[in-house]
């Protein structure tokens, strides 16, 4: 019977060539799971099956790591996952509702809460939130402003909804979540004149 590959993606005695990606990857996923004090490099190791070498050929240090994985949550690449970069694509009332089923998905909140605990204590993790926060604000107030309402309005509803969603995030366990239902009538409610 041949031997079936290790969950490290072990084979034959031989270690799997790990990718920046693969790295970054394993680090977020603990991260979200256990914290920022999970994140080490010999923990990490043991869940690639590699040897710290194989770290070190990507990285410097623990904190070389933990910028690189910032860069990849608060960049383009997870923009385009979270739906941001093909949102302008869509007719506005369809933008606005992808938008508000996105602050109900359970998916996302998990790691949105664990990076932005990280950026309490991380200047730069905060820089590359707010940079984040900044872009999914321009997106929703574009959205208010191809509706028609003036700069002032778009930006005071657009920010309503930003900060709703902020707020649902750092409410989740303590407060009932919305329904996609109850998220749709918060949007009428923004787009009526």
């Amino acid at each position: 019977m041949a031997e079936q590959p290790a969950r490290s993606g072990r084979r034959s005695g031989r270690r799997p060539r790990l990718s920046l990606d693969d790295w970054t990857e394993a680090g977020l996923r603990l991260l979200v799971s256990e914290g920022r004090s999970a994140v080490k490099i010999s923990r990490l190791c043991d869940d690639l099956g590699v040897t710290k070498g194989s770290f070190y050929w990507h990285f410097s240090d623990i904190d070389d790591l933990m910028k690189a994985i910032a860069t990849r949550y608060t960049s383009q690449d997870n923009d385009a996952a979270r739906g941001l970069t093909s949102l302008e694509e869509l007719p506005v009332d369809e933008r606005l509702a992808h938008m508000g089923a996105m602050l109900v998905d359970e998916r996302a909140w998990e790691a949105e809460v664990a990076v932005r605990e990280w950026a309490r204590s991380d200047p730069q993790v905060a820089e590359s939130v707010r940079a984040l926060d900044q872009r999914i604000m321009a997106v929703v107030r574009n959205c208010f402003l191809e509706l028609g309402f003036g700069e002032e309005e778009a930006e005071l509803r657009a920010g309503t909804l930003v900060y709703a969603g902020i707020g649902f995030l750092y409410g989740r366990d303590s407060l009932p979540s919305p329904t996609a239902t109850q998220i749709q009538e918060l949007l009428k409610i923004l787009v009526r004149r």
